[in-house]
This record gives C-alpha cells, structure tokens and sequence, in this order.
C-alpha cells in the first residue's frame, strides 16, 4: 500500500489556509450578515475545493487478489460486509411518529442480499477473502455483540414507549399527549405542551422536536411550559447549541438526556417491561434475551434519546439516525469518545502517556531529592508528544465520526435530486458526499480546545492546584522540616512551571493551528482530512458502483471506514485515504465475485 502523500505546492496550501479562514466565517457569521457576503464566500471556497479536488492518491480498480490486499483491510471489509446487513435495524428503517419528516420518508439505504444474514454467507466471506480463523472467529464475536446490543435496545424502546400506552407499531395518527408525558420522565420533570411536542421514534432511537421560541419572547415560553419550569426548559435549550466535552459521553446523539435528570421510578418500570419481552433477535431467533438492569436502561437511554428544535429537526434527522446511531455498536468510536470526554479535565499526576519508550505517567517527569524538585526534561518532551498524540487519535475518531454522518446526509440528496431543498444544510457542499467546510470548521474548533489542558498553569502561593498535592502525596514532603517542606512546595511550583515553558516550546514548534507551515503536524492533519474527502467524493458517486442495484456500495463505504478505523485512530487516520484508493473498489469486486 502506498502510504507516501502528495505534498501541496505553495498555491494550493494557500488555497487550503483560505479555504480554512472562509469556513471559519461560514460557520460563525451573525444571522444578520450580508447575504451577498456570505454567498460569495460560499462559492469562494467551493472554486478551491475544486481546484484542490486532484489532491489526493489514484484509485486502484484493478481486480486483486487477497494476497494482494493487507490483512487488516480484508479483515474490516469483510466484518463491514457483514455489519451492513444489520445497517437496517439500527437505522430508520420503521420510523414513526407526530412529525411528518419528508427526509426520513425518502431515505434509502442500499439492499442487502437475503444470504449475508446467515452463517454459510459469512463462512463463505472469511474463505473468500482468505481470512485466518482467528480473525474469523473475532468478528463473529463482534456480530454476536451487535445483534445482542440491538435486540436489547430493541426492547428498551418497546418498554419506554409501552409505559405511556404507546406500541411501537400503533397505528397513525399517534397522539402527542403520552410523548410530553415521556418528556417529563426523561427530563427532570420539565412539563411541555403536547401542542408544542412533536416526536420521531425507531425502533433504537427517539427525538423530541420541540418548538422552542425566541429566549425574549415570554409568552410563547409560557404556552410552551409553566413559570416554574422555564429556566430548566430554557437551559436544556442552550444546552443543544453550547459546546461541552460532556455532550461527548452520550454518544452518537450527544443529546442533553442527563442520566442523573432521569426518573428512577420510571426507569425501574421501563427495566421490568423489557425484561419480560419476547426476545426479537432475527439473527439468533432462539437466544434467550440477556436480563437488563436500570443503570444499563439509564445509559442507553442518555445515548439515544434526543432533543431537536422543531424548526431545524429535518437537518438533523437524517445524520443523527441513519449517520450516526450505527456507529455506537459497529465501530470503536463509543471508547474514544468516553476518553474525549475528559480532555478538557485539568493535568493531573496520572495521566499516562504512550511514547515510544513505553508508557509513562506525569508523576514520573519529577525527581525529589530532600526539599530539591528536578524535572526530567527529555522525558517531559516525550511525555507532551505522547499525549497530544492520544489526543489527536480522539479527535481523529471524531472527524470520522461526523464525515461518515455527512456522506450519509448526501445519500439523500443523492437518491433524490428533485428534493434536495427539503434537506436544509448550513455548508457550502450539500451536493457533494463530503462537507469541505464543516470538516475544516470542526478541525479548528476541537484542536486547541483538547491540547489546552497541557498548555494551561494554575500556580499561586495561596492555593495548592490538585497537580502540585498528587505530587507531593509521591514526595519526602512529611519527613521534612516545616521550612524545607514549605521550600519543596514553592520548588514544586518552579518545575511545573518550567514543565509548562517546554510543553509550551513543543506545541510551538510542532502543533500550532496554522496551515501557513509545513511543520506544524495541524497543516498535514488538514491535508489529510482533503486527501480523504477527495477520495470519498470520487468513490462514493461512481455510478459504475453506487448504482449496483442488488449489492451494498455506498453503506458498505461508511461502514467500512469506520470497521478500519476502530484499532488505533492516531495510525489509522493517516492511512484510511490510501486504504480506500487502492483496495475499497477492488475489495468490492472480490465481494461481487463470491456472491
């Protein structure tokens, strides 16, 4: 495999810094800005996408054989073959509800031949594609997990829907009165109008779009709740907009279903429910379903349920539900994103970073000899690079994340042309797979937000930062004099603050947010992520292949990025272009050829 990348001549990495600064604005301009303005920026950074289109490795669509194409990649493409044939029953296949979404109604995901659901079709894959049995017996595992997870969700959102009165399928019209009712066990008690409620549930997931009014307008808040309940109400509102690495733990909805705002009482009702439903596991119909307990009920539900404002809902639908959901049982992501949800934590003593020495702790940077503190300025070095590595990995994890939900987004535009207005998008490339703009814009935003834990010093001569008391729990500080032991507390503030001038130094050198230097690692992290997106946007639409009618194409594509990309995100992220360029097709072709 070819993993060298194509370097940007001085024209085009001008055009990428543009391209970067109009995203900035794109995303964030007032609503009141010049509309002339901001279509001419709009179409700005379309011409360079487009001049920059070239930039990426040739697609390979030459016939290989498996000993041709790496191991890891057969591996995650045959488990992504078999995990598209469950892309179905963690979509919106079977979605009700109060709202009429046009974009749900429309959504297709590709067919799916009936003999990949069974056992002969993947013993036949791992053979075809010369699998060891080891790895064989790996994703069998894998699937056995999925279909467990889906057929336990399954039965959760049956029992949530059951404790109001409603089946999952009762027949339409359904009413909005058990909905608001739902709303109040699942939000603190926060009552809403039912006229002001609407809902779109699957048979996984549910959304609440609420037709929430402008923060001064005081009457329509008090039709939609009561006095008492508006400030909860409205700060769940902001809360949909506010950026928090909290939104990171729920994961792929990163709703604002708070599971310590949910009823107990209710949640144990719902756990009785689900744990005397019939098992609904097409795949192992014999299985006997798994008991669940109220705190598996409270976490999947933090996961799955969202709030939407009624006037943007069909912008999100679609992403959320057929681009997003998937990704919490068929990848790794859920992990990352549990870890990413930290990184805006303060430094603390046992951080561990992985260098290439091996692993190695803050705690282990400093030397106490009596009332002397030394920091260990090499391993310091190593230490910074390691964990802005793990870091990036996470936010690499992320990227992934929203692209695959966005090519999923252009599926429809894809398959229905003739409506595309009905999916309303705030970037520049609704008629491409890949959002340009948004992907840059997202990029910007994360990068320095989850290094400035590193980057930040909390020293004072009053107050003892929790840093300085982890390290001196790991000090003589107790077997000193009271003047040495208060001399070993101003020390240990000197060698952090002298741990920060190198941490300092190094992001300096390397990690600055700038696409003006080839040396900073955030210019090739961009280039990258153009590099992928060209790729995507040549494969995704070749209608040699996206318009196979009886084979998966375009799911298999998000699935497969994902399967790839769920071992080490770091690593993984600066070869996945390649990956796709020079065996996706001919992978597919292998497929073909075994079915």
């Amino acid at each position: 495999m070819t993993t060298t990348k194509s370097s940007l001549n001085a024209t085009q990495r001008s055009q990428i810094a543009e391209a970067l600064t109009l995203s900035r604005f794109l995303t964030s301009h007032a609503a009141d800005a010049d509309p002339v303005l901001v279509q001419r920026r709009r179409e700005r950074i379309r011409t360079i996408q487009q001049a920059l289109q070239g930039c990426a490795h040739p697609i390979c669509r030459d016939r290989l054989t498996p000993s041709e194409m790496p191991l890891p990649v057969r591996r995650a493409f045959v488990q992504a073959a078999l995990l598209v044939s469950r892309y179905f029953a963690v979509g919106g296949v079977g979605w009700r509800g109060t709202l009429a979404s046009p974009t749900l109604a429309k959504y297709c995901p590709d067919p799916i031949p009936a003999p990949w659901h069974t056992p002969a079709a993947m013993a036949m894959m791992g053979d075809h594609f010369a699998l060891p049995a080891p790895a064989m017996a790996a994703i069998a595992e894998h699937l056995e997990t999925v279909d467990r997870e889906i057929e336990q969700q399954r039965r959760i959102i049956a029992a949530v829907l059951d404790t109001v009165g409603v089946a999952i399928d009762a027949p339409d019209p359904l009413p909005s009165e058990p909905f608001a009712a739902l709303f109040q066990k699942l939000f603190k008690g926060i009552p809403v109008s039912p006229d002001k409620l609407s809902v779109i549930f699957t048979p996984t997931q549910l959304y609440f779009c609420v037709d929430f009014p402008t923060e001064e307008d005081e009457q329509l808040w008090a039709d939609l709740t009561a006095a008492a309940h508006q400030p909860a109400l409205k700060q769940l509102h902001q809360q949909l907009s506010a950026f928090s690495f909290q939104k990171f733990k729920r994961f792929p909805t990163f709703g604002p279903c708070d599971p310590a705002g949910i009823d107990g009482h209710w949640v144990q009702q719902v756990c009785d429910r689900a744990n005397s439903a019939e098992p609904a596991c097409p795949q192992h119909p014999s299985a006997q379903p798994q008991p669940i307990s109220p705190e598996a009920v409270i976490q999947r539900l933090s996961k799955s349920i969202g709030v939407l404002p009624q006037k943007d809902a069909e912008m999100f639908l679609i992403h959320d539900i057929w681009g997003h959901y998937w990704q919490l049982w068929f990848s790794q992501f859920e992990s990352d994103y549990a870890t990413l949800a930290d990184c805006g934590e303060p430094l603390r003593a046992q951080e561990t970073a992985y260098t290439p020495e091996g692993p190695l702790t803050c705690r282990e940077l400093f030397q106490f000899e009596g009332a002397e503190v030394v920091l260990q300025v090499q391993r310091a070095k190593q230490f910074f690079h390691g964990e802005v590595c793990q870091r990036l990995g996470l936010l690499f994890t992320h990227l992934l994340g929203e692209l695959v939900a966005d090519i999923a987004e252009f599926k429809f535009v894809w398959t229905n042309p003739n409506a595309a207005h009905e999916l309303p998008s705030t970037s520049a490339f609704t008629d491409y797979p890949t959002n340009l703009d948004l992907t840059l814009a997202d990029l910007d935003f994360l990068f320095l937000r989850i290094l400035q834990p590193l980057l930040e010093l909390h020293l004072s001569p009053m107050v003892c930062a929790p840093l300085e008391a982890e390290l001196l729990e790991a000090s003589p500080l107790q077997q000193l004099s009271p003047e040495a032991a208060l001399r070993l507390e101003v020390n240990l503030k000197g060698a952090i603050a002298q741990l920060h001038q190198i941490f300092l130094a190094e992001y300096s050198a390397s990690y600055l947010p700038t696409l003006a230097s080839e040396d900073s690692l955030f210019a090739e992290v961009a280039v990258n992520l153009l590099h992928l997106q060209n790729v995507i946007n040549t494969l995704y639409i070749d209608p040699q292949f996206a318009q196979a009618s009886a084979m998966p194409f375009q799911d298999l594509l998000i699935v497969f990025i994902s399967s790839y990309c769920s071992g080490d995100s770091y690593a993984e992220f600066w070869s996945i272009d390649n990956v796709l360029a020079d065996y996706f097709i001919p992978c597919w072709q292998h497929l073909c050829e075994a079915l």
